[in-house]
C-alpha cells in the first residue's frame, strides 16, 4: 500500500536496494524502503523532474532499472499527436531517459518514440524492449503501434517518420537527415491497439 500525499498521477514503481521509487508525471520521487515492508509512508524526495501530462494520456510515466542497479530508465510520452505544437514543446518528451538512481547524469536514451510506456529487458542480455504508441489521423489501418529492442542513441522517427523511414505528410517541417537514420521496428502492432506492457516468459 502507498498513503501519500503528494502523488501526480503516479504510474511507474521500482524497488532499487533500500529505495522505493514513484513516477508521478511531473517527477520522479524516492522513498526509504526495507525489504519486507508492505506501506509507503511520508514524503518523498524529489530527485528529477519531469515534462508534465501529454496529449491524450501521454501522461504515463514508467520507470525500470538495468541488472546491476546502476542506472533507472524513465519512458516520457509525446505532449502532442505529431508535433503540432512545436518542437520546443517536446523537449525531453517521445524518449526514453536514463540517470543515475540519484538522479543525476540524464541522458537520452532512445528517441523519437511517440509513447513508449511499456519496458523490459531481454532474459540474459543487456537489450532494453519497449510497447509502443504510434499516432492518430492517419487512418484506422495507419500507424502500426510497435514492439522493438531499443539501441542506445537510436532514433524511431517520431514525428517526421513512422515505421522506419516512412514519412508522415500531417508534419510540415520534415528533417531528412533524421528520417534518414530512423530505426525501422522489430515487430508491427494492429494500429491504436495501445498496448501499455510486455513481459518475457
Amino acid at each position: 500500500s502507498i498513503f501519500l500525499p503528494d502523488l501526480d498521477q503516479p504510474f511507474g514503481m521500482l524497488v532499487l536496494g533500500d529505495k522505493s521509487y514513484v513516477a508521478n508525471t511531473n517527477a520522479l520521487l524516492v522513498f526509504p524502503y526495507k525489504a519486507g515492508q508492505t506501506t509507503i509512508k511520508g514524503k518523498g524526495k524529489k530527485i528529477l523532474d519531469l515534462p508534465e501530462g501529454g496529449y491524450n494520456n501521454h501522461w504515463t510515466r514508467n520507470i525500470i532499472a538495468n541488472a546491476d542497479g546502476s542506472r533507472i530508465y524513465i519512458s516520457v510520452g509525446s505532449a502532442s499527436n505529431a508535433g503540432e505544437h512545436g518542437m520546443k514543446e517536446e523537449t525531453r518528451r517521445a524518449n526514453i531517459l536514463e540517470i543515475n538512481p540519484d538522479g543525476s547524469r540524464e541522458r537520452i536514451y532512445a528517441s523519437g518514440l511517440r509513447n513508449p510506456v511499456g519496458m523490459g529487458w531481454a532474459p540474459g542480455s543487456q537489450v532494453l524492449w519497449t510497447v509502443v504508441n504510434e499516432r492518430d489521423k492517419l487512418g484506422d489501418n495507419l500507424v502500426p503501434d510497435y514492439l522493438t529492442h531499443v539501441e542506445p542513441g537510436g532514433f524511431y522517427g517520431w514525428p517526421y517518420s513512422y515505421f522506419g523511414r516512412h514519412p508522415d505528410p500531417q508534419v510540415k517541417e520534415q528533417r531528412p537527415e533524421l528520417t534518414g537514420k530512423a530505426l525501422t521496428p522489430d515487430l508491427s502492432l494492429p494500429s491504436h491497439t495501445a498496448s501499455l506492457g510486455l513481459a518475457f516468459y
